[in-house]
């Protein structure tokens, strides 16, 4: 008895016959399984990459608005190529004023408070 067993399984019907089966149970999940599978070998990875730098430059261009906005009563711009080749001077002014002073201002605060712990100790 498990010759015959033997013998049809070994035959290619089984296999078809799998297939059809796990196709009925999975239901169109797979196809769109194999149409993306598809699609990254079409258009590459390189595709995908490209799709989460947009989301990233996306989120970074609202994080800069917010900072122009923080510098906005400084003199913080950059100028353009051509107008910085008529007048190099201008490169002082993208100097973004606040945040060099909180720099400093925060610089100064943490070398003070090392600088006393350590009188401390």
């Amino acid at each position: 008895m498990f010759d015959r067993i033997k013998v049809a399984m070994s035959k290619g019907g089984w296999h078809a016959l799998a297939v059809i089966i796990v196709m009925l149970l999975a239901g169109p999940e797979i196809m769109v399984s194999i149409e993306l599978m598809a699609m990254v070998e079409v258009l590459g990875a390189s595709t995908f990459v490209v799709m989460y730098l947009s989301g990233i430059k996306l989120f970074f261009s609202k994080v800069w608005d917010k900072y122009k906005n923080f510098e906005k009563h400084s003199f913080f711009f950059f100028p353009t190529f051509p107008v910085l080749k008529k007048m190099p001077s201008l490169i002082v002014h993208s100097i973004p004023e606040r945040t060099v002073v909180l720099g400093l201002i925060t610089f100064i605060t943490v070398a003070m408070s090392i600088f006393y712990i350590q009188i401390l100790i």
